[in-house]
């Protein structure tokens, strides 16, 4: 299966970060590697998205708008037997909450499986309003992620929602002649492109 075996590879500096174009390129290939097996949707649709993801996976995965603890992340991922169940805020815009989600997939489609918490400190400024106890038995599937992992997450939600609000070209260019060559040059430099 595609999915287990991306984890593998690994591209870091010295220090062991990757550098930023190194991430993108990263993303970029894994969703090269996806082909045809998911399609984002356009306009960009993160129910859909995560329903393809769940076939491509053959692991459901379910979506549960939670109003969030003040302090506490705008999404989670929770790894169980079943599905994964990825919780997001409720009380914010629509857009908001596909870029959220699109980052909480980005974590699956990565392969990232996080890191465990093991002290109280670190429970308690993961979700300030809980008690650590509580957060570490929550999170015992679920595992926070580390700097590296959250950076390659947020930039492939980042390229999802791109390649998802692309527009399609409107037939028709009504580009006045004496234009056209300027035209041209704009759609040749900005269409398409992944930013």
């Amino acid at each position: 299966m595609i999915f287990m075996s991306w984890r593998s590879a690994s591209n870091t500096e010295g220090n062991g970060e990757m550098k930023a174009a190194q991430i993108r390129h990263r993303c970029l290939r894994r969703l090269a590697d996806l082909g045809d097996q998911v399609e984002i949707p356009r306009p960009f649709d993160a129910t859909e998205l995560s329903r393809q993801v769940s076939s491509l996976l053959g692991h459901d995965i379910a979506l549960v708008a939670l109003p969030m603890a003040t302090g506490a992340p705008y999404g989670v991922t929770l790894f169980t037997d079943d599905a994964h169940v990825i919780a997001y805020e409720r009380h914010t815009s629509r857009v908001h909450q596909d870029h959220i989600i699109a980052h909480e997939l980005g974590h699956v489609l990565l392969g990232h499986l996080g890191v465990e918490i093991d002290t109280d400190q670190a429970a308690s400024q993961l979700f300030p309003a809980l008690k650590p106890a509580l957060v570490r038995r929550i999170l015992r599937r679920t595992g926070v992620y580390t700097k590296a992992e959250e950076f390659e997450a947020e930039t492939m939600a980042t390229l999802l929602l791109e390649l998802g609000n692309q527009r399609s070209r409107v037939p028709g260019d009504q580009t006045a002649p004496q234009h056209a060559e300027a035209a041209a040059r704009l759609r040749d430099a900005l269409e398409d492109r992944i930013w």
